[in-house]
């Protein structure tokens, strides 16, 4: 495996035999757990704009 090819691979996890690519390397947060709060939040905000404009 040469090194084009580990950076492709920076991101897989494996669990229970199973392989997956746990999201983007290219993050502007700190952690997922922060990012998937931030989505809901930003989630939230929308809706409620929504709500209120229709």
């Amino acid at each position: 495996m040469n090194q084009h090819d580990d950076s492709q691979n920076i991101d897989i996890q494996e669990v229970g035999g199973f392989k997956f690519h746990r999201g983007s390397a290219l993050s502007i947060f700190g952690s997922d757990r922060r990012e998937d709060f931030m989505a809901l939040f930003l989630s939230v905000l929308i809706a409620l704009g929504v709500y209120l404009l229709v």
